[in-house]
């Protein structure tokens, strides 16, 4: 993949965009668009300058309006500014975590506890299709006494992955600064 964006102009002109994909960029797709997406979250969390606006629906009025007359307005609404700030940098923080893991590509191996010793070995089996017994091979575990594999734990890492990609897809539009 070559990507080539250009800077935005000051004119209103059309920036200029160039983008190569091969085939062996879609081979895995989610893996190369996360390898761009993690450095562009990452830039975006350092330098952002605002929070999307639903974060800041609390916020009852203008700073700058009438109300500012009153003390408790004032300290009310930095208070919220100051939380949907907050917020918005714990979703940007599950996004960036969620990316990296994708861009990682190996965390299932804290999965495995001690050490396997793998197999491939014979099996006479009955093809479903045409009914002939026929030879495949059989992944046997060598060690079963000294591997394990933490199910659980690997099923709530997957989850907490999904978490931080759907909130990329839900804010995608909020992804500006």
């Amino acid at each position: 993949m070559k990507v080539n964006l250009g800077k935005f102009r000051d004119n209103d002109a059309n920036r200029t965009v160039k983008v190569v994909i091969n085939d062996y960029d879609t081979w895995s797709l989610d893996y190369t668009l996360a390898l761009i997406i993690l450095p562009a979250l990452l830039q975006l969390r350092q330098s952002k300058s605002s929070t999307p606006g639903e974060f800041m629906l609390d916020i009852s009025g203008d700073p700058n309006a009438v109300q500012r007359s009153f003390d408790f307005h004032i300290e009310t609404y930095n208070e919220t500014v100051d939380k949907a700030h907050e917020k918005w940098e714990n979703i940007l923080d599950k996004m960036i975590w969620s990316f990296y893991q994708l861009v990682r590509d190996d965390y299932a191996k804290q999965y495995h506890h001690g050490k396997m010793d793998l197999s491939f070995e014979p099996i006479e089996m009955t093809n479903p299709v045409t009914g002939k017994t026929e030879t495949m091979q059989q992944m046997i575990d060598k060690n079963p006494d000294e591997h394990w594999y933490d199910h659980v734990g690997h099923d709530l890492h997957v989850e907490r992955v999904q978490e931080g990609l759907e909130l990329f897809g839900k804010y995608y539009k909020a992804l500006w600064d």
